[in-house]
C-alpha cells in the first residue's frame, strides 16, 4: 500500500465493514421463510423487503439502499451475501468512499479481516438476543461499538496491530485459522449478476 492508502485504510475497512454488518442485519430482520416446492422439500429462507421497509431504509440508511435493494427477493445463502456484498463494494464504494482500486487491498488487509472476525464474534455472542427482539440497523452500530470499546475486546484489539498478529487468533477465536468469509480474491473479478 502506498502512505496514502495507509492513512485511508481504516476508514476504508470501516466502510465495508458496515456494508458486512448491514447485509447480516437484513438477514436478521427481513427473513422469510417459504416452503419447498413438493411437502417433502426443506423451507428455503429469503430476505424480503417491503416498500414500507425500503421507505424506510431509504430515509435513515440511504447510502446502503443500494445494497439492501441487492438482496431483497434473494435466497439468504453465503455466496449470495458475499457477491452482494462484493458487488456493492465495487458499485458503489470503490471510488466514492474508498479511492479506486483499493478494495482489494483492504479486503486483504489484516485490519480488515480482524474488524470483520470481531463483528464475527459479537454477532454469535449475540445472536439469541438479536433474534429475539428487532432492532433498527443503527442499534446494531451501537451494540457492536460498546461491544468492542470493551476492555477485554480493546485489548485484543491491541494484539492484533503487532505486526506478526494473527487476526484470528487475536479477536478470541482460540486462534483457529478458518476460511476467511471476505477477502480480495472476491472482488478481483467482477461478481456475476
Amino acid at each position: 500500500m502506498t502512505q496514502e492508502n495507509d492513512a485511508i485504510a481504516p476508514d476504508a475497512a470501516e466502510r465495508i465493514l458496515e456494508a458486512v454488518m448491514f447485509e447480516s442485519w437484513l438477514r436478521f430482520t427481513f427473513l422469510e421463510e417459504v416452503p419447498g416446492e413438493r411437502p417433502e422439500d426443506e423451507p428455503r429462507l429469503f430476505i424480503r423487503l417491503d416498500e414500507a421497509a425500503r421507505q424506510r431504509l431509504a430515509g435513515e440508511e440511504a447510502h446502503l439502499l443500494p445494497l439492501a435493494l441487492m438482496v431483497d427477493g434473494r435466497e439468504a445463502s453465503f455466496a449470495n451475501s458475499r457477491e452482494a456484498v462484493c458487488r456493492f463494494v465495487l458499485e458503489e464504494l470503490e471510488g466514492r468512499g474508498i479511492p479506486q482500486g483499493t478494495a482489494a487491498s483492504v479486503l486483504d488487509s489484516p485490519d480488515f479481516q480482524f474488524r470483520l472476525q470481531l463483528f464475527n464474534n459479537w454477532l454469535q455472542e449475540q445472536e439469541s438476543m438479536l433474534e429475539c427482539t428487532p432492532h433498527d440497523f443503527s442499534d446494531w452500530r451501537i451494540k457492536f461499538a460498546q461491544w468492542r470499546s470493551r476492555p477485554d475486546v480493546r485489548e485484543q484489539a491491541r494484539a492484533a496491530v503487532s505486526p506478526a498478529a494473527d487476526p484470528a487468533g487475536a479477536a478470541g477465536d482460540g486462534g483457529a485459522r478458518g476460511p476467511r468469509l471476505l477477502d480480495a480474491a472476491d472482488v478481483q473479478e467482477e461478481p456475476h449478476r
